[in-house]
């Protein structure tokens, strides 16, 4: 059996992983081992890359059949070769017992939350956040939560929905493990780089189910993923989470730096971005009291939703002081949850995807 080698690079504070055809080059903090909660991080960044021996090594687009090392290669698949490996770098840990059901529906909760935090998931369909990952993903700019949403967290929970629909409507007889198997089979045991006709009739073998309309409104689209409606049958449901003393909706992360306040981000179609507040902006003062990072949210909480207040910032050199009016508070975090009183069909279902292991 061939050697499978991990190169393990600790720094800092670095983060990542580049899959080879067998070994892996993986960085991480020296210092994430001791923490729970790091340590399985470090875990699914491990399951990630080693899940690339197959899909994306082998498994591959047909783009990237033949890698061509002086020029960009453009694909719509990367939702799968990306996305569907960070939604088995969930599973693996779990079914590999490293960490229980509830730290799962944890994790998913998290990454659900960062996914509905981004606007860019409105602006960006799926396929096309995979072809332009070449002049987007690592070309980040002020704006790019506004226009753009990451193939690999879109990707991960597209598959996770597929991968409900698929156990859903055959019992967990079947599942997205039987479209790995598959597109094994078809593509990576001999290398054949698939296309997205490809890769979408072979999911559709699988399910027993034309998903024409899943493929146009979720990775062509923009629709917002259904989350309870594939949750519902395993008994599960999507719950927002809003603070009891959430501060009125104003759109904007703050960071110091040099001792100024600088916006870093401004939400489109917020009450601050309606304003005209930019990212950049240095925030002085609201109501004319300065105001300091520590501060914005206690000072907001001293508002009512539908208040106008007045911001204070500097715009490049100039001085401005702009009207915004509040909106309500936004949900602070998502979570999966069970449902009450589940049925013995949602109880079977939830025990085939998370339990029988």
């Amino acid at each position: 059996m061939k050697a499978i080698f991990f190169l393990l690079h600790l720094t800092n504070n670095g983060f990542g992983g580049l899959e080879h055809k067998d070994s892996c080059s993986l960085i991480y903090s020296r210092y994430g081992f001791r923490d729970k909660e790091r340590y399985n991080r470090f875990r699914q960044l491990v399951a990630h890359e080693f899940f690339h021996l197959w899909n994306v090594k082998r498994i591959r687009p047909k783009a990237l059949e033949t890698f061509d090392y002086e020029r960009e290669n453009y694909t719509t698949s990367l939702w799968f070769s990306e996305g569907t490996t960070s939604y088995y770098d969930m599973v693996i840990p779990l079914r590999s017992r490293i960490y229980d059901i509830k730290t799962f529906l944890k994790n998913l909760s998290q990454e659900i939350t960062r996914f509905l935090s981004i606007p860019g998931r409105k602006v960006q369909p799926l396929s096309e956040s995979s072809f332009d990952a070449w002049i987007k993903l690592y070309r980040r700019d002020a704006n790019s939560d506004n226009s753009q949403i990451s193939y690999y967290l879109k990707g991960e929970l597209v598959s996770l929905l597929l991968d409900l629909l698929i156990r859903e409507r055959h019992k967990n007889t079947r599942s997205l493990d039987d479209v790995m198997r598959l597109m094994w089979k078809k593509f990576g045991k001999d290398e054949i780089g698939f296309t997205p006709e490809q890769l979408q009739d072979a999911i559709e073998s699988i399910a027993e189910i034309d998903l024409s309309d899943f493929f146009e409104r979720y990775i062509d689209g923009l629709e917002e993923l259904p989350f309870d409606k594939y949750l519902e049958p395993f008994g599960l449901q999507l719950k927002s989470i809003l603070e009891e003393d959430a501060s009125p909706y104003l759109g904007i992360k703050v960071q110091a730096e040099n001792g100024k306040q600088i916006v870093k981000f401004v939400e489109a179609d917020s009450p601050a971005g309606l304003a005209g507040i930019d990212a950049e902006d240095e925030l002085l003062a609201i109501n004319g009291i300065r105001v300091s990072i520590e501060q914005l949210n206690e000072r907001l909480k001293d508002h009512r939703v539908g208040d106008i207040i007045q911001v204070t910032v500097f715009h490049q050199d100039e001085l401005k002081t702009l009207s915004v009016q509040l909106a309500s508070p936004q949900p602070g975090r998502y979570e999966v949850v069970r449902i009450e009183n589940p049925s013995e069909i949602q109880k079977q279902n939830l025990i085939g995807w998370l339990e029988r292991v």
